[in-house]
């Protein structure tokens, strides 16, 4: 059965991606004209991508563009390319998006369809936002605000909420928050509830994740609010029931903090069946991590709750809660206690309903006995009405048979009377005429009193207007002024740009220049102490040849220095670890010391020190160490030198040491008369050093330097 079903779905496919096919050919290939086919293109191309069929829906968008532009109808072929671009986008393609987009931008730029050219230019931003190039972003965030405010300025609510979000991802929450409550209070007053809710639900994600609880409380009221008067149920709405919103990178226990900080606000404002769902959702937080008793916790406080309420509906509701929390912890005794409860509870609200319904029947009745006595009142009304109208027509009949009958006998009479009724008539005409004249004279007033308020009313609406129109010169300035300042500010950006590039240049250029320099000194220093070696091969004398032969192991020791400068890419510190190594080994070359003769250990610090300070404690290791190479290890004695450079937290201690046969008895550093010892006592004193020499199994030479630079 599977098997055939699955058939029967592969078939129904395969007939509606042909049916596709069919249905664009068969429009192309018809008689209409290319508007007309156009414009159906576009509505059968919405509907792909309303059911998420993007594919269909960019091969019918793509026909739908060739046709458009070939009508030369900038509205129609811009609306299709804004379309293709809005599918780029949410296919996560924002550069083939930006390709659609500006194309659009072109056609209904030559239009005054302000609606789709501001969704363009939004899209655009959008794009641009995607892939992180904010500048532009930002500039066409602008121009679509002022474009939508061309048409009607509450179209905008969209660019604010995009413009929170992206001021948001950069970390600048005050103009964040400026940007959802503008988008918040532009939908608060507008037409489509949808929107307002997803203003509400961007605002209050930035208010829980800024942990601004009394914020956050005030739209949760609202929303409670519009809950309590509508019909239907929101709470699987993820638009309206922004308490499924997206926390951001907030723990369980982040959540459950902030929620008791909106429920505390709640309570303190008296709103107490609002605290008791803010309960429910941080029972429900607790529920998902299986933590029952701390959901069942805040489940019974909010049973108290709705008793102070009188809620006998909550009470069943946040009972049934209890009652599932407590089968899931295994608590069967109190579920079957809260299930008793719910049952007398439900017993109550039906009671409640069942009066309700009465309470509403009896005064449906009562209104209805009472239309039906009115009814037969009026009926009365009616039958009296006619019985006296009767009467007076047999009176009037009576009164003309007894003046037949008296008509004779009182001719004088009725002539008098006849006379007096002239006057009376005449008279009542007079009270008629007055009662018009005062009549005439009170709506005359009434008319000077009705044309005041009309002119009254009319001077309000031109200052009105006028303060309206005041109102829009001043937001237009402060548009202007506002795209002007953005343009400034590119403008100095950019002009920065290009400065810190030539910078750049500048100080990799000087960094070349630097190294070049240090390779030609190394060279130079190198060709000087070839020759001096060469010359201590020509000197006869044995004093003169090592004096030379000293000379060159000093020049040896600097070129070593300016070789590590160029050759490492630091042109301003020494390794101190790897020159000494080499200083060593050149020294150990020069002298003809094996590893067999000497065993030379070291314990350096790895420390990059300025060429100021390497230079003096180069040649003073140079000189410490040749005199122990020289004199030590006299008549061929094996020995072992020691050299220690180590960071100390005042000064940098240097020790060379050997087990030779130590310093002359009576040398100090202060009567050493050599070349070498002066040397030592004057780059001592550069560096602001204590020098010391003494005997211990050999000769030990310590300095501790205090004035060295670190690179």
């Amino acid at each position: 059965m599977k098997l055939k079903f699955l058939l029967i779905i592969a078939y129904l496919l395969n007939c509606i991606v042909s049916g596709y096919g069919q249905d664009l050919a068969a429009i192309l290939n018809s008689g209409k004209t290319a508007a007309e086919k156009a414009e159906l293109i576009t509505a059968q191309a919405r509907k792909f991508f309303q059911t998420m069929k993007w594919n269909e829906a960019a091969q019918w968008q793509e026909e739908g563009i060739k046709l458009a532009v070939t009508t030369g109808i900038d509205t129609l072929a811009g609306k299709l390319y804004l379309d293709r671009g809005n599918l780029a986008i949410m296919q996560g393609k924002p550069k083939l998006a930006l390709e659609f987009l500006t194309n659009g931008n072109k056609h209904l730029g030559r239009t005054t369809a302000w609606y789709h050219l501001g969704s363009c230019l939004l899209l655009m931003a959008k794009s641009f936002t995607r892939l992180e190039i904010s500048d532009s972003a930002l500039w066409y965030f602008r121009k679509a605000e002022e474009t939508y405010n061309k048409l009607n300025p509450y179209y905008n609510w969209a660019t604010y909420i995009e413009m929170g979000t992206f001021f948001g991802s950069a970390d600048n929450h005050e103009e964040a928050r400026k940007y959802f409550e503008k988008a918040y209070q532009l939908t608060k007053q507008g037409p489509n509830r949808i929107n307002h809710g997803l203003t509400m639900y961007n605002l209050a994600s930035f208010y829980s994740k800024r942990n601004m609880t009394t914020e956050f409380a005030r739209l949760y009221n609202e929303q409670q609010e519009y809950y309590n008067n509508s019909k239907k149920d929101f709470s699987k709405d993820p638009v309206h029931n922004f308490l499924k919103m997206d926390w951001g990178e907030k723990t369980m226990e982040q959540k459950v903090e902030f929620l008791l900080s909106v429920k505390k606000t709640l309570l303190g404002q008296g709103l107490i069946m609002n605290s008791s769902t803010i309960n429910e959702e941080v029972a429900l937080l607790y529920e998902n991590e299986k933590r029952y008793d701390e959901a069942l916790k805040y489940i019974r406080e909010s049973i108290e709750l709705s008793k102070r309420d009188s809620s006998f509906a909550n009470q069943y509701i946040y009972s049934k809660v209890a009652y599932r929390l407590l089968k899931k912890a295994g608590k069967q005794e109190e579920a079957i206690a809260m299930a008793d409860r719910m049952i007398a509870l439900k017993d109550s609200v039906t009671r409640m309903q069942n009066l309700q319904l009465a309470m509403e029947l009896d005064a449906r009745y009562l209104s209805e006995k009472k239309e039906k006595e009115i009814e037969l009142l009026n009926a009365n009304n009616e039958i009296a009405r006619k019985e006296i109208a009767l009467l007076n027509s047999q009176k009037k009949l009576t009164d003309v048979e007894l003046l037949h009958q008296f008509e004779l006998q009182k001719a004088l009479a009725r002539e008098n009377e006849l006379m007096d009724s002239v006057v009376a008539q005449e008279k009542r005409n007079n009270e008629l005429l007055s009662r018009e004249n005062e009549l005439k004279r009170s709506e005359l007033q009434k008319e000077t009193a009705l044309k005041a308020s009309l002119d009254r009313e009319n001077n309000l609406k031109t200052v009105q207007l006028e303060k309206e129109k005041n109102t829009r010169t001043g937001l237009i300035v402060a548009a202007g002024l506002l795209l002007l300042a953005g343009g400034i500010i590119l403008f100095q950006y950019r002009k920065q740009r290009i400065k810190n590039k030539v910078i750049q240049k500048q100080s990799d250029d000087m960094q070349v220049l630097m190294k070049e320099i240090h390779h030609r000194v190394k060279n130079n220093l190198q060709v000087i102490s070839s020759l001096l070696d060469l010359q201590s091969m020509t000197i006869a004398d044995n004093q003169a040849s090592e004096a030379v032969k000293e000379g060159k192991n000093r020049v040896q020791s600097m070129a070593l220095i300016h070789q590590n400068l160029y050759s490492e890419g630091n042109i301003k510190g020494i390794r101190t670890k790897e020159y000494i190594s080499n200083l060593l080994q050149s020294l150990c070359d020069s002298y003809n010391i094996t590893n067999d003769k000497v065993k030379v250990r070291t314990d350096i610090d790895d420390l990059n020190l300025d060429v100021d300070t390497m230079i003096p404690l180069g040649l003073v290791l140079n000189e410490l160490v040749s005199n122990s190479l020289k004199y030590a290890f006299r008549n061929g004695v094996k020995g072992e030198l020691n050299v220690v450079l180590k960071k100390q937290p005042e000064h940098l201690l240097l020790r060379v040491s050997d087990n030779g046969s130590g310093y002359p008895v009576g040398v100090s550093v202060k009567d050493g008369k050599s070349f070498g010892m002066k040397m030592i006592r004057a780059f001592a004193q550069k560096l602001k050093a204590n020098l010391n020499i003494y005997n211990n199994n050999g000769a030990v030479t310590e300095m501790l330097i205090t004035k060295y630079n670190v690179a």
